[in-house]
Parts: C-alpha cells; structure tokens; sequence
C-alpha cells in the first residue's frame, strides 16, 4: 500500500494541463503522482488527513461511477452510456459530447481484499484455517504410555498430542485471519463502510496482540511501522502453517498484495491497476445532477439532460431527437429545437429548475432538514427551538443557527440554539436567506444550469470555447423564455471548487465576481457557481 505522506499532488491549474484526468499515475520523473480535479488550487499539498480523505472519497465516487454506468451492461440490457465497453478492468465509452471517456477505477491491492470478504464466509474459515492437535482415535493404543489417568474422574485418561500431520485444522480463528480483518476494518473505516460486529472483533483482538493502542493502518506518523508489524505478521503465519489450502492462498494472496503492492503504471490494460478517469467532466455531471435531485426534488426540476441512476432507477423518461435519454417532466413541452428544412435540430440544456412555487422549498428545508419549532408566541416576537432533521444539512444548520445569533436584538437571549424573545420579522429575513443561497438561486423563477468541469480562469479571459458555451446557453434561454413569458429565467455555469476553509457564505455554492467575469458573461447577465465539491461528492456517495 502507497503511503499519503509521499505521494506527490498535482493541481492541474499549475501546469497548464488541458487534460480532465484525474487519479493516480507515474510522471515523468517516475513518482506517483495524486492529480486533484480542477478547482483544487486550495488543496493543502502538506495536509495527510486532507489527502487521505479525497482519495478514499474520489474511489468510492469512482466506484459509483462505474456501478451507475455499466449497470446495464453487466444485467445485458441496453447500455447505460452509448457505446460501451469493457477493456481489461476498465471501461470505454462516449459521453453525450461524443467524448471518448476511459475509466481504470480498479485498484488491485484494495480490490483483490474486499472481493475476498465478499466471496469467503470468514465465520466458515475460522473452523478450517491454523495449526492444530488433533487426537487420531485409531492410534490411541499407540500413545497410552503418554495418557495420564485420572480414577477418580471415572478412570478417565488425558493425552495431551500426538505426532500426527497436522491437517486437521483448530476452531478459533488464526492469526490470518486476524491480520486479513484488521486490514479489512482499517480500510472500511476509510470508505466509511458498515463494518460488520464480528469483522471488529477479530481485527480488535490482532490489534491487542500485536501492535501499540495509538497504531493504525492510515495514520501518518505510525503507518511505516504498522506496514511493518502487519508483513512480519503475515511471514510468520506462512512459517509456521502446515496445511494451506486454496482459502488459505486466497486470503494470503490479498494481504501479501495490499501490504507489497504498489500501482504499477506500466502495463495498465494487464494488470488493472491504473486508478483515474481520463474526462472527469462525466463524472462532475452526473454529482452535480444527483445533488439537483436530491435536493430541489423531481417536482422541481422540468428538465435534465441525464440518465443517471437515483433512488435505484434510472431517471430519464423520454428520449431527445429519439435517441438520447433525458428526464422530462410530463407537462413540459420541450421547446429546445431548431427547424431547418422541415427538421428539427435538438438542443439539450444541462439541467432546468423551475423555482415558480418557492414554498415547496421553503417547506423542505424546514420541515424535512432542519425544524423550528415555537415554544412561545408574543406577537412580534417568538421563543422556538431550531433541531437539525438530516445530517446531509449538518452545514447549512450551522450556518443558520450563526446567523440566527449574529442577528438577535436587544431583549433576545440564546441557550445553545434555542432562542428567546426573536424577531418574527428576522427570523423570516434569515430562513429566506438560507433557502436563496442553500439552492444557489435568487429571485429567478426558473434556473438553467450548465455543469462545467474547467478552470475559474476560463470565465475571465477572452476564449473560443466561452464564447461557443455562452452562444449555447443564450439559445436555451431564448428557447425557454417563448415557452415561458411570464418567467424570469436565470442563467448559471456551475464549475467544482474546493474551499480550504469553512465560510459562512460558502454552503453549496458562491458566485464568482460579476466585476472579474468576461465581458460578454455580464453583458447577458450570466452567472458562474463555484460549487462546493466535497458537498456536491457527499450527496452523490450518499445516493449510491
């Protein structure tokens, strides 16, 4: 296993890249090589934890990913993205830009381990693996000159072994075993997987018997010597195992590949353990849609050019032009087209909110999420507690509750968040503040949405593929705004950000500087979100 301390970060606004990838590879130099996704130039490159965390979560996304995209492939049903195929232990496929997108999501040392688990009944093994001394009843006369005999006990006779081959295996469990659930646990942790009860009670008792209370597997100052404890382990059960059978291979074979192993880039198509995706801009989309529906609701959302899977179903509906799954709420007539020569030409917009009822918003975010509840009624002003509902909140909560307190008056008085003698007319003010920026919108009634995986500098300077993005998405406006003309529609880029530092103002999404945006995007009054990536990513695992 490759150690977060040394592996080098790479932030593609540094150098100049044009390329999407995103994963881990060898550069020129040999060194592997961690390259963040765009808008990660506040990525601490020092920070172990930091690193820890977004490669644990950028695999798991991955993981998804792939389930989500090849999902169909795998039941034999149509594909799930046009064109799809399975290359060694990865995937190629086009995405709906027609671009040839590559995905390695494999990790041989952390696959191999977790393909073990769930294809051996460890309760099973217990019983078979390890050292044992049996007593061979048919050679018993062999062996009474060892007996001790025990008269009082009923004329009972003890023998404590015998010189027999030792192929008869114990009933507890080894230290194999033992050292394969320590790995295991350790590396669910990280995942933030469920761990099963009896998976932490034998990497509990391997723990106690071999290594120091304070060691773990990914923790920066005692990984090396627990790697090492871990491989002297494993050496020590292969010298002093007698019998070894294929279960016993297995489980030796995944610990021995985790503890040596390494991601090996030059032959990836082989051996599987490329790990990254060549045009992460597919994958930004589909957490990006995946956010938009979790938590604007289908009732909100009058278009979405996607088909990825929600709540176990794929979400498109209909099909554009014929041919391409998008999701459409039935009473929308889709108005996205060109006629030219008696044909039409479809256009396909990311994603369309419809804000026209702001109280289904207003009446999830606090009745579903976070709850305010009135303990006391003086006219003017209230006494009521405010709870956190669903921990996917726990940030906007926090927000709330702040600005709640930054915001009380004189004859206002607060016990950790419950509040005293409050403002009706404030507490308003604040729970609209909080449904504007928590949805990324203001007063627009309707939300056209491109998702954009590129640089913030692409916003700023002069450059042809702005210029042809803007001209798309002033025709989807146009489009829209004949089928709407009584709405005000507003236009949005939303790009990934990540933010060094918890801020007030960055929940989902901050806007960039109208002042710093190429001239032509304030000109037509168009938009560019910075959207929380890890935020965006936490929605997106937790709807797997």
């Amino acid at each position: 296993m490759f150690n977060f301390k040394t592996l080098k970060l790479c932030h593609p606004e540094e150098d100049g890249s044009l390329s999407s990838f995103v994963g881990i590879r060898r550069n020129k130099q040999g060194e592997l090589e961690f390259r963040l996704p765009r808008g990660f130039s506040e990525f601490p490159v020092d920070d172990f934890d930091q690193t820890k965390r977004l490669f644990f979560r950028l695999y798991s996304t991955f993981k998804k990913f792939e389930r989500d995209s090849t999902r169909d492939i795998l039941d034999q049903r149509a594909a799930g993205k046009d064109n799809a195929e399975k290359q060694g232990n990865g995937y190629r496929f086009k995405d709906k830009e027609n671009n040839d997108v590559i995905l390695y999501s494999k990790i041989a040392l952390i696959e191999n381990l977790l393909d073990v688990y769930r294809d051996l009944a460890l309760d099973v093994m217990e019983r078979r693996i390890g050292r044992d001394e049996k007593i061979d009843y048919s050679k018993i006369e062999h062996y009474l000159h060892r007996a001790v005999y025990f008269p009082e006990q009923g004329h009972v006779i003890f023998i404590d072994e015998m010189d027999l081959p030792r192929q008869t295996l114990q009933y507890e469990a080894t230290t194999l075993i033992d050292l394969f659930c320590f790995i295991l646990s350790e590396l669910q942790t990280e995942l933030e997987q469920e761990i099963d009860t009896r998976i932490q009670e034998l990497a509990h008792r391997f723990s106690e018997q071999h290594l120091n209370h304070d060691q773990s597997l990914f923790n920066e100052e005692t990984f090396e010597i627990t790697i090492q404890t871990l491989k002297d382990a494993l050496d020590d059960v292969d010298k002093h195992t007698a019998y070894k059978d294929d279960d016993y291979w297995r489980l030796y074979e995944a610990i021995e590949l985790f503890l040596y192993g390494e991601l090996d880039m030059e032959e990836p198509h082989e051996n599987g353990t490329y790990w990254g995706i060549n045009n992460f801009s597919s994958v930004w989309e589909d957490m990006c849609n995946t956010y938009a529906f979790a938590n604007f609701g289908y009732d909100n959302i009058i278009y979405a050019d996607s088909n990825i899977i929600f709540k176990g179903e794929r979400i498109a509906n209909t099909k554009s032009a014929g041919f391409f799954p998008i999701f459409k709420r039935l009473d929308f007539d889709d108005p996205f087209f060109i006629d030219f020569r008696d044909k039409k030409r479809w256009m396909r917009p990311d994603l369309i909110l419809n804000k026209e009822n702001n109280q289904n918003l207003e009446n999830r975010m606090f009745d579903e999420l976070i709850k305010i509840t009135t303990r006391d009624n003086h006219g003017l002003r209230l006494d009521f507690d405010v709870k956190l509902l669903d921990t996917k909140a726990q940030e906007t909560y926090n927000i709330f509750c702040s600005r709640l307190k930054n915001a009380k008056t004189n004859g206002t008085r607060t016990i950790g968040n419950s509040f005293k003698n409050f403002p009706k007319s404030e507490l308003e003010k604040q729970k609209n503040w909080i449904i504007r920026n928590t949805y990324c919108t203001e007063s627009a009634d309707i939300i056209l949405f491109d998702w954009k995986y590129t640089d913030i500098d692409c916003f700023i300077y002069e450059n042809e593929k702005l210029k042809t993005d803007i001209t798309k998405q002033l025709c989807y406006e146009l489009a829209l705004q004949k089928s709407k003309l009584n709405s005000s529609i507003e236009n949005q880029f939303v790009i990934p950000w990540f933010y060094l530092e918890f801020r007030e103002k960055n929940n989902e999404a901050d806007h960039m500087d109208k002042d710093i945006l190429y001239k032509r995007l304030q000109d037509n009054q168009l938009k560019v979100l910075k959207g929380n990536f890890l935020i965006i990513q936490s929605v997106y695992l937790n709807h797997a």
